[in-house]
């Protein structure tokens, strides 16, 4: 009925009250039957979006809640097994375990006791040997500090397929993340697989495009290196250089500034952005008071998928938690509102663990030219004590990312056909049937980034 980015651009109209009521009791059932009458009755054509958008994520909601409260206590105990009723229920009061209403019962999300263990004082009684040093990270970032740059090539797999029990034969599209050329990230080479399509260089979301028919159990594959270059800022301690780090960057421009579908400057963005700053006279300092609020006030913590969130945010700040892409979206609202250029990026980190999805931001200083800020990594930074590495993330990255976005809910070239998994951003890739979407299912994803291997690069 309606195309994916039409009911995307639906997404900040209000719901009607009734359906909102049946939604927050967690009625989801009758709100979808509510929502189906409503559609047959005429409404104007943007409000069938909102409402034709809000019944897919009433379907998907409760797929990511699947534990009652003794399912939810026992997931917390398998990680700290000296975790009593009491103490669970005062969690729950301090807003540090996610749930629902569905059906007349507290559902818990799946992963609410796993954020448990971002927090200190949680971490260190479920592994007490955890240590604040980072034996990846932080001699990395000594190394970047001391040369004034760092250069890596990094060689990742990429792969999608439809889960089992989704298969039928047909012909398949995916989109897998690929490099964009960005500030930091040039010299992209494909190595290995056929994909149908490259997006452009510059495309906001790039991404390797397939096209064709799969057996049972087979992916799309592909297998690409580049060169991820990250250039030392220390704004806060030295002056502008001669030319910004990254000269060949293109200069912000009015949509750097600018509200968007999932940037809204609302009354409470707003005060946060005057708290932040206050008292501070020039961006750089106000670009640094909003870091230090949101490394130090925001509580890491995993949530559901951004689909089922209504202002990313605002999310964020009024409940003062959130994880990697809600905290960048935050960092960049809250500049923008304070007349600073920002701007998203977003893809993997990549450590000596594996690769993992993660989101970052850019901020824009005159002289400096465009910055990296990574509020999640400088809030880790901040619970494990290490100073020194909370200030290199305000300014700076480590060059083990791959960045395969530069807009948050950016489509996709060419475009997809149905609604995505996963609308807002794009770092495991998509995979349709061409006459169908693949369905939600709530499951952790398999992973479908590898990495090969990574070298120190020119």
């Amino acid at each position: 009925m309606f195309t994916p980015s039409e009911l995307i651009a639906a997404w900040p109209v209000p719901l009607p009250d009734d359906i909102l009521r049946l939604r927050e009791a967690g009625r989801y059932e009758e709100a979808i039957e509510a929502i189906d009458c409503r559609l047959r009755c005429g409404l104007p054509e943007i409000m069938q979006k909102r409402l034709t958008l809000e019944r897919e994520r009433l379907r998907r909601l409760p797929l990511s809640y699947p534990y009652g409260s003794e399912e939810a206590l026992k997931k917390v105990q398998e990680i700290m097994p000296d975790v009593t009723e009491e103490e669970f229920r005062r969690m729950e009061l301090d807003g540090k375990l996610d749930y629902i209403f569905w059906q007349g019962e507290k559902r818990y999300f799946v992963r609410a006791a796993l954020s448990l263990t971002r927090r200190p004082e949680y971490l260190r009684r479920a592994d007490p040997s955890a240590s604040p040093e980072s034996p990846w990270l932080d001699p990395m970032i000594r190394e970047i500090r001391e040369k004034g740059r760092l250069a890596r090539r990094i060689e990742l797999e990429m792969r999608i397929r439809p889960e089992e029990e989704a298969w039928q034969e047909g012909v398949y599209r995916a989109w897998l993340p690929y490099p964009v050329e960005s500030d930091q990230q040039r010299d992209v080479r494909l190595l290995e697989g056929k994909p149908t399509l490259i997006a452009p260089s510059d495309a906001t979301a790039r991404t390797a495009y397939f096209e064709g028919p799969l057996a049972r159990g087979e992916a799309f594959a592909l297998r690409f290196s580049y060169v991820n270059e990250i250039r030392y800022a220390d704004p806060l301690n030295a002056p502008p250089p001669a030319e910004p780090l990254y000269p060949n960057a293109a200069p912000p421009t009015a949509a750097d500034l600018q509200e968007e579908t999932h940037i809204r400057f609302t009354p409470l963005l707003r005060a946060i952005a005057a708290e932040a700053t206050e008292g501070a006279a020039t961006p750089l300092e106000k670009a640094k008071g909003i870091y230090d609020f949101i490394t130090t006030r925001v509580r890491y913590s995993f949530v559901r998928g951004y689909f089922c969130i209504d202002n990313h945010a605002e999310f964020c700040a009024c409940n003062m938690r959130g994880d990697c892409g809600l905290q960048a979206l935050l960092f960049i609202v809250l500049c923008r509102i304070s007349g600073i250029p920002a701007r998203w990026q977003s893809g993997c980190s990549i450590s000596g663990d594996g690769v993992g999805s993660h989101d970052w931001a850019q901020f824009y200083l005159d002289g400096w030219g465009w910055l990296f800020a990574d509020p999640s990594f400088g809030g880790g930074a901040f619970r494990a004590g290490n100073e020194s590495r909370r200030a290199f993330y305000f300014g700076n990255l480590d060059p083990m990312r791959l960045a395969a976005a530069r807009s948050f809910m950016a489509a996709f070239e060419p475009a997809s056909g149905f609604l995505r998994l996963d609308p807002t951003d794009n770092q495991s890739g998509e995979i349709e049937r061409i006459g169908a979407a693949l369905p939600f299912t709530g499951r952790e994803v398999d992973d479908r980034q590898v990495l090969v291997r990574w070298e120190d690069a020119e």
